[in-house]
């Protein structure tokens, strides 16, 4: 019995020791103890951990301020410095050996080096990983698939992923993602998919199929949703719900009990405010829903939303004029308890609640050109913009959305003269494939003239800028293959509406513009609520697909065009 006690008391005596001696072992994997924070998540910013580089005078800690901020330079997109910086580490210890090699791999998935990446990562031991650096061991593995377009590939990752996340931030921006990738998923990927037992896997399948199912009836969207939440109460998205969809959680339709519509019906801008409200009456037909007009051109916009809030009406369409837009922008408590369509798109536009912006904007153009091109196999556009501040925006229109298609910047050029455009393509010889041109009918004939001889096959995409309807025969022959884009009401040439439209605005394409954006603006106004909470939500209108983009702008997919045999037809997106 006392030599049992005895011994008890020895370990006792000894566990101490025991203990002291194995922190010494890790103590020399980490060398310093400040190496141990590789193993967790880096929260700074890169110049943080630039400026500790320069103050610390440890040498093993200057070596982990390095890696920390390579980190952080990869998060921020900086991706030429955080190799810069890994090309100056110098000796490491084992842990910081690990860490590099973590991060080598993440750039070399960032570069689209998949191969590279992949083997990096077959060469790290995953044992040896703390729960923060798997999950950066699996976030390249879902850029590596996202890379090779393989959505289901980049869920298994980014599940695996969540897995190794503590931190809710980093877990709801896991989900957001993921969701993201699924979103932009074929509907036809989706229903394929194997859940291969995989009940994560199965959980988000399921959650994407309710919502691609119910898309178009978001009450009955609003209801799956919270179906799937309680068949999946464990779910990584059931407790953190993906942030573009909690919104929907508590969805009300639309129910507009009046509607007020500011536009200018007497004045300089009579015929543009009143070849709007043509549209808006004739799309909103027998609806009882009704209607107060406010004459912007009578008075101011306070007075106008004052006296709109007297009458009781919660729903504004309109102000048409910019200045009027920004004036609400500027002072948007005016305008506060009101669903508002303002009927212009500034770029001054910014998120405030309860206010979308929507009008007949050549960035949208420039948007969809973007889109076709690449659709059409188009990968080194010359895009030809006039030498002036629509160009300047349209120029950047275009190339926000290639940037997103093809993660580069397309070759933007600013022509003072259409004879300028000849030259940027020849100075892209080996490489341009299509061009792009914001231009006047005038304008395009005279680049397309230039053209005929140096680039007889070069594909030309426009702009509606270019087609009128002052075109002559021998114009619609000259641009034969020229495709550009408009709104879909120019397909219904035969219908009784466009032929309406046309004998009332003496067939001027421009007005028969504003009335089909009249018509639009009634569409959008009584499907307000779904446009602002249903991501991906689309209406078919006159002025093309709408739906709802940052800002709440209203975006138009366009339909596309083609001059072909002296005939203008349309051509498939």
């Amino acid at each position: 019995m006392s030599i049992l006690l005895q011994g008890a008391g020895f370990k006792k005596r000894l566990m101490p020791i025991l203990l002291s001696v194995a922190l010494a072992g890790c103590s020399n994997l980490f060398g310093s103890s400040f190496t141990e924070t590789l193993q967790r998540d880096a929260n700074a910013s890169s110049e943080f951990y630039m400026n500790k580089l320069e103050q610390t005078q440890n040498v093993e800690d200057k070596e982990t301020y390095k890696l920390l901020a390579a980190r952080a330079l990869i998060a921020e997109n900086k991706i030429a410095q955080s190799e810069a910086i890994l090309s100056e580490l110098g000796e490491l210890n084992e842990a910081q050996q690990l860490d590099r090699s973590l991060i080598a791999a993440r750039l070399s998935a960032a570069k689209g080096e998949n191969e590279v990446a992949e083997n990096q990562l077959r060469l790290i031991d995953l044992k040896k990983l703390s729960l923060s650096q798997k999950s950066r061991y699996y976030e390249t593995q879902a850029s590596i698939a996202e890379n090779r377009k393989d959505v289901i590939e980049a869920v298994k990752a980014r599940i695996k992923m969540d897995e190794n996340l503590t931190d809710v931030q980093r877990r709801q921006s896991n989900v957001d993602k993921t969701w993201a990738l699924l979103r932009s998923a074929n509907t036809g990927v989706i229903n394929n998919a194997p859940d291969d037992n995989n009940v994560a896997l199965g959980g988000w399948l399921t959650l994407i199929k309710a919502y691609n199912d119910n898309i178009r009836q978001p009450v009955q969207l609003s209801q799956a949703l919270q179906n799937w939440k309680n068949a999946y109460p464990n779910h990584a998205a059931a407790t953190l719900f993906p942030k573009e969809l909690q919104s929907l959680l508590n969805f009300q339709q639309t129910n507009l009990a009046q509607i007020g519509l500011v536009l200018p019906i007497s004045g300089d801008g009579q015929i543009l405010g009143n070849t709007i409200l043509s549209g808006f009456n004739d799309a909103k037909g027998n609806s009882t829903i009704p209607v107060q007009i406010f004459d912007s051109a009578i008075y101011s916009i306070d007075e106008i939303t004052a006296q709109a809030k007297e009458a009781g009406v919660k729903a504004l369409v309109g102000p048409l004029l910019k200045q009027n837009v920004e004036s609400i922008i500027n002072n948007p408590a005016s305008v506060q308890g009101m669903d508002v369509l303002a009927l212009n798109a500034t770029p001054n536009a910014r998120a405030i609640n309860q206010m979308c912006y929507y009008g007949l904007s050549p960035e949208d153009e420039a948007e969809s050109a973007a889109t076709k091109m690449w659709n059409d196999g188009v990968r080194n556009p010359v895009v030809a913009m006039p030498q002036n501040e629509l160009g300047q925006r349209v120029g950047n229109a275009f190339n926000v959305r290639w940037q997103q298609l093809a993660s580069t910047d397309a070759n933007i050029r600013y022509y003072n003269l259409p004879a300028d455009v000849p030259y940027f393509l020849q100075e892209n010889a080996s490489n341009s494939t299509a061009l792009y041109a914001v231009a006047s009918p005038d304008e395009l004939a005279e680049i397309k003239g230039y053209l005929a001889n140096s680039a007889p096959n070069l594909k030309i995409y426009a702009s509606s800028r270019s087609n009128s309807a002052s075109n002559s025969t021998e114009y619609v022959t000259q641009m034969n293959g020229v495709q550009f884009s408009d709104i879909p009401f120019f397909k219904e040439t035969t219908s009784a509406q466009y032929q309406k439209v046309a004998g009332s605005t003496g067939g001027e394409y421009q007005l028969m513009r504003l009335y089909a954006m009249g018509a639009d603006a009634w569409l959008l106004i009584n499907h307000f609520n779904e446009l602002r909470q249903v991501p991906g939500y689309q209406l078919s209108g006159l002025t093309g697909v709408l739906s709802s983009g940052p800002n709440c702008n209203v975006e138009r997919d366009m339909t596309w065009f083609q001059y072909q045999d002296g005939n203008v037809i349309p051509v498939a997106n």
